[in-house]
């Protein structure tokens, strides 16, 4: 799941508007918990020192508006449909980053996002950190139980 990027599809965390981020994060919740196997993911910005895997993830925006995006869209439909079939063969982090993005997939349309999708890839943290940031992306999962457990 880790995809070599153009630094003109990529969104890093410490260029991210909280208005995206909380976006994001809206749509991941509008998502039913039954699909979400009752725990919730969120996505948060942590210090990259606070990772201690090689891996974090970060964002790649699709614009829509192109024959290049509207094909990458195709890809990241066909790696999620693979890894429902495949999940157990995946790392926890892949298995993270195609939940949130068919969820996205699943409650947000082009057109919620103006035509740039956000799609969250896995990055090597080596590469990150390379670009002289000091936070990424990374996720938090919380279990819904008792007066939170919904089947929206």
């Amino acid at each position: 799941m880790t995809d070599p990027l153009t630094q003109t599809n990529r969104l890093h965390s410490n260029k991210l508007t909280d208005d995206t981020l909380d976006r994001v994060n809206k749509a991941l919740l509008s998502y039913s918990d039954k699909d979400w196997n009752y725990s919730r993911i969120a996505l948060i910005i942590k210090p990259l020192t606070a990772i201690d895997g090689p891996y974090v993830l970060n964002f790649e925006i699709l614009d829509l508006t192109k024959k290049e995006g509207r094909s990458l869209l195709k890809t990241l439909t066909d790696e999620v449909r693979w890894g429902e079939r495949h999940s157990s063969e995946l790392g926890l982090l892949e298995v993270v980053s195609l939940r949130i993005n068919n969820a996205l997939l699943e409650v947000t349309s082009d057109e919620f996002w103006g035509h740039a999708r956000p799609v969250v890839r896995i990055t090597k943290k080596d590469a990150v950190s390379g670009e002289t940031l000091t936070s990424a992306f990374w996720y938090q999962i919380t279990e819904v139980a008792g007066e939170e457990f919904d089947n929206r």
